[in-house]
């Protein structure tokens, strides 16, 4: 029994590499595009929570105002809505629920801005 040359056995390891790659590949980039995703969310609803927050924190010092109102809660709650009907990932779903809750929270009257802080630095 013979086992062949040299280059038929760096041919026959390339072919399996190329298949392999041909296989795993693409659910490795769709489980990176995936998680990018989910950071890339999870920026925004930071970001946007944060942008609120800051806004409370001003008008609480100033005069009192409806929170509704402000233009960062508007962008805030477009993003949600828009959010809703594109979002398949059931973490996504998960983190939009919560950040939903917290945005929820920070609308009522005499909200606790400080205890919502910590919530969004926990999310």
């Amino acid at each position: 029994m013979e086992l062949g040359t040299l280059p038929e056995w760096f041919t026959a390891c390339a072919e399996v590499l190329a298949v392999c790659t041909a296989l795993f590949l693409p659910r490795y980039t769709a489980f990176r595009e995936r998680r990018a995703s989910y950071e890339r969310m999870h920026r925004v609803l930071v970001g946007l929570l944060n942008a609120l927050m800051c806004d409370l924190g001003d008008a609480e010092v100033g005069t009192s105002v409806d929170p509704s109102k402000l233009e960062s809660a508007e962008e805030l709650g477009l993003y949600l809505k828009a959010s809703y009907f594109a979002l398949s990932s059931p973490r996504e779903i998960a983190l939009r629920d919560e950040a939903e809750g917290i945005y929820r929270a920070l609308l009522k009257p005499g909200a606790d801005v400080a205890a919502l802080r910590r919530e969004v630095a926990a999310l």
